[in-house]
């Protein structure tokens, strides 16, 4: 099986009576991304990294898309603090990491601060965004956000709350039930979105080369106007259930907040299917973008640009529906005129279920898809 990235496959998950609890300066409760991304760190989803990070690698991952140690890595990973907590965080302290669940604190680890410093909202921005544009979702959030940073290793506990229990699993264990499968080569599909009928096109021509497709909705934040998680992982569901190959298809979740940072955002998503056992990967055209902020093949670019990560990135272009081929194809394959072909718009598509347009929605989506999201009265993110 493909090695984690960075070679090594981190746990940082130790028993209670092993956690070694002190010079404690202060405690955190931290939010439903936060918990998530402690989690991803413990588990090895984000392998090689041990904690969050500190100030050497964070501005290494700014101008060079990599650690300090030269591996590939695309989106900074700190921990904000408030100033007054920031100023009582002493280097070789620990920080307490909490979480409020049905009305009790739980412990949830431990980071033990080994750097602290301050980082620029407008040069975070301008690398990872590519824009300061307050507009832009991700930048919204980085505004929002404390400026004032640590970092250092953690030490977590395995007291988290599954909000996906059928559908979460650890990259110790997916590697585990591709292995049980049979499986050398696994494709991962990332999407923030329920699946249409393109979507399922380039699905089934990647799984053509490979023993097994491994579907990864992201759960977490999203930007308003955006499908709930849940609506996303039913579809999926059903879709899977009558219409893939019940050998070699699998869904699992990714939590995580989207970033919308683009073509940073493709190597990072990347790299998490690589540590969750995925020896290929889809990148489609405008990967994790937001309205028109990126070019459409950049996301294609940035895995030229850094040499690749150790994973074959499969860079697909958009696929469509050709009325004069009468199948679902690409740019690349079709020889037809572009006012035979009906593209599946986001945007269109997301008018149509607000109109609730059944019949419009018919030729990009199957009936089963449409059936889910219009089972809810409001299946966006608002």
């Amino acid at each position: 099986m493909i090695p984690p990235h960075g070679g090594v496959l981190v746990n940082r998950f130790i028993s209670k009576n092993k956690l070694d609890i002190k010079d404690v300066c202060f405690e955190v409760y931290l939010a439903r991304d936060q918990i998530s991304e402690l989690r991803n760190i413990a588990t090895g989803l984000y392998s090689p990294l041990t904690g969050y990070l500190n100030q050497e690698d964070y501005e290494s991952v700014l101008s060079r898309i990599r650690l300090a140690n030269g591996l590939p890595w695309s989106i900074p990973l700190v921990f904000p603090l408030p100033k007054t907590k920031w100023t009582q965080a002493q280097i070789g302290s620990q920080i307490l990491l909490k979480e409020t669940r049905k009305g009790k604190d739980i412990l949830l680890g431990v980071l033990e601060v080994s750097d602290k410093y301050e980082i620029d909202r407008e040069t975070y921005c301008g690398k990872v965004y590519g824009t300061c544009d307050k507009s832009h979702p991700g930048v919204q959030l980085m505004n929002l956000s404390d400026s004032y940073v640590v970092g250092g290793n953690i030490w977590v506990m395995d007291e988290f709350a599954l909000e996906y229990p059928g559908y979460d699993f650890t990259p110790e264990e997916t590697r585990g039930i591709f292995g049980k499968k049979g499986w050398k080569t696994v494709v991962g599909f990332q999407t923030r979105n329920p699946a249409h009928r393109a979507h399922e096109y380039i699905q089934k021509m990647a799984l053509e080369f490979v023993d097994g497709l491994f579907i990864n909705p992201i759960v977490g934040s999203k930007k308003p106007g955006d499908f709930k998680d849940e609506v996303i992982l039913k579809v999926y569901q059903e879709l899977v259930d009558k219409y893939y190959p019940v050998n070699s298809s699998f869904v699992s979740v990714y939590n995580s907040r989207m970033y919308y940072a683009g073509p940073r955002e493709a190597v990072f998503h990347a790299i998490v299917r690589k540590n969750f056992g995925c020896t290929h990967f889809i990148v489609g055209r405008d990967h994790a973008g937001v309205r028109d902020y990126y070019d459409k093949l950049a996301a294609h670019r940035i895995f030229d640009e850094i040499g690749g990560i150790g994973m074959e990135i499969m860079k697909v272009s958009n696929a469509f529906f050709c009325r004069r081929c009468d199948l679902y194809t690409t740019a690349k394959l079709c020889p037809h005129h572009e006012i035979y072909h009906i593209s599946p718009s986001g945007t269109q598509v997301r008018e149509f279920i607000m109109r609730r347009d059944y019949e419009a929605l018919k030729p990009v989506m199957r009936d089963e898809v449409l059936d889910v999201i219009f089972s809810y009265d409001h299946p966006f993110v608002t």
